[in-house]
C-alpha cells in the first residue's frame, strides 16, 4: 500500500493527511445540529461508521501483509457515509456502506490517493440501490424526539422535500427556512448555512478548488430554472432544487475530492458542469429522489479523460501560437 507521500492519483502537492484533517474537521461541524435535534444517535452512528472503516482497513493490511497505516481519509469516508444517511437508519446500513467503500472501492486500487471513484459515494450508492425504502425513510425533524442511541427506532415516516419534488409537488416549507436545517433529509445535508461555511473554509484554505463546485451548482441552478419540476417561478425552483436532498452537500464534500476530481482548472470546470447536469437528469428521470452520489461516480469515470483532453488542447493551442 502506498504511503501518504506516494499517492499517484493525488491532485495537489500538499500532503494527503493535512488536507483530509481539514475536511474531517468541516464534516464534524455538521454533526452538531443533528445531535441537538435527535440526541446521541447521530454521533454514535458516525463513530461506528468511522471505526468500521478503520477496522476494514486494518483487515486489508493484514491480508496484504503490509504495514498498517491509518490516515484521515478513512475518517472522511466514514463521516460522509454517516452524514448521507437518515438519522433513523438502522446501524447495519451505514456499516455495509462503509465495508463496501473500503473492500470494494478503496482497497483494490491501492488505498489513499489511488482510488478512481469516491469510496463514500460508492458505499452510499450501494445501499441506495439495495434498500431504497430504508434510505429514503425519514423521521420528522420538528417532532422534538430524542432517538435511542442504539437499536431500532420507532417512528412515523415522512416525506422529504426532495421526495415531494420527485412526485411533482411543492414542498410545504418555505425555501428560506431550509437554511437552518429544520427539514427532513439525510442528517448532514440539511444545514445549508453550515455546509456553505464549510465550503468557503475549504476553498480559502486551498483544500478544495472552486471551479468544480461553482460550475456544479451553476449548471444545476440553470437546469432547475429552465426545467422546473413543479409549478412555480424559476427562482423558487432553483431554491428548492439546490437546498433539497444531498446536492449542496455533495458539491462541497464530494465534487471537490482532490483524488477523484481532475487536476487542471479547465477540466475541473467541465467536470463540475457535467456532474451538475447529471444530478438534474437523475432527478427528472431517475428512480430515486436523490442521485448526487450516482452523478459523482459517473463524473469520476470521465475525470482522467477530461484531464487528458484539457492537456492536449493546451498543447495544441501552444503549437498554433508558436507557428
Amino acid at each position: 500500500m502506498p504511503s501518504l507521500q506516494e499517492t499517484p492519483c493525488l491532485r495537489k502537492e500538499r500532503s494527503v493527511s493535512s488536507m483530509m484533517w481539514n475536511v474531517a474537521l468541516s464534516l464534524c461541524t455538521l454533526l452538531v445540529l443533528p445531535a441537538v435535534y435527535y440526541g446521541w444517535r447521530p454521533l454514535v452512528t458516525s463513530f461506528g461508521t468511522v471505526a468500521l472503516c478503520c477496522i476494514a482497513e486494518v483487515a486489508v493490511c493484514l491480508v496484504r501483509r503490509c504495514s498498517i497505516q491509518m490516515d484521515p481519509s478513512l475518517l472522511v469516508t466514514g463521516l460522509i457515509i454517516a452524514l448521507l444517511m437518515p438519522v433513523n437508519a438502522p446501524f447495519w446500513m451505514p456499516a455495509l456502506a462503509a465495508l463496501f467503500a473500503v473492500f470494494v472501492v478503496r482497497a483494490p486500487f491501492g488505498g489513499t490517493g489511488c482510488t478512481p471513484f469516491n469510496p463514500a459515494a460508492a458505499g452510499v450508492a450501494f445501499v441506495t440501490i439495495c434498500w431504497p425504502e430504508r434510505m429514503f425513510s425519514y423521521i420528522s425533524s420538528s417532532a422534538g424526539w430524542v432517538l435511542p442511541a442504539f437499536g431500532e427506532c420507532t417512528y412515523t415516516a415522512v416525506r422529504s422535500p426532495a421526495g415531494v419534488l420527485k412526485e411533482g409537488l411543492k414542498p410545504d416549507i418555505v425555501p428560506l427556512e431550509m437554511l437552518w436545517g429544520r427539514f427532513v433529509g439525510p442528517m448532514g445535508t440539511t444545514a445549508m448555512l453550515v455546509i456553505g461555511a464549510c465550503g468557503l473554509f475549504l476553498i480559502l484554505r486551498r483544500i478544495a478548488n472552486w471551479e468544480a463546485p461553482v460550475f456544479f451548482l451553476l449548471v444545476a441552478a440553470v437546469g432547475a430554472a429552465l426545467f422546473p419540476r413543479i409549478a412555480c417561478s424559476p427562482l423558487t425552483s432553483v431554491k428548492y432544487e439546490l437546498m433539497s436532498g444531498s446536492l449542496f452537500f455533495c458539491s462541497v464534500f464530494m465534487v471537490t475530492d482532490p483524488v477523484t476530481a481532475p487536476r487542471t482548472p479547465v477540466a475541473r470546470c467541465v467536470y463540475g458542469a457535467f456532474c451538475g447536469a447529471l444530478v438534474m437528469l437523475f432527478r427528472h428521470f431517475g428512480a430515486y429522489e436523490q442521485g448526487a452520489c450516482f452523478a459523482v461516480l459517473a463524473a469520476n469515470a470521465v475525470a482522467p479523460l477530461l484531464d487528458r483532453a484539457a492537456t492536449a488542447a493546451r498543447g495544441w493551442g501552444g503549437k498554433i501560437v508558436e507557428s
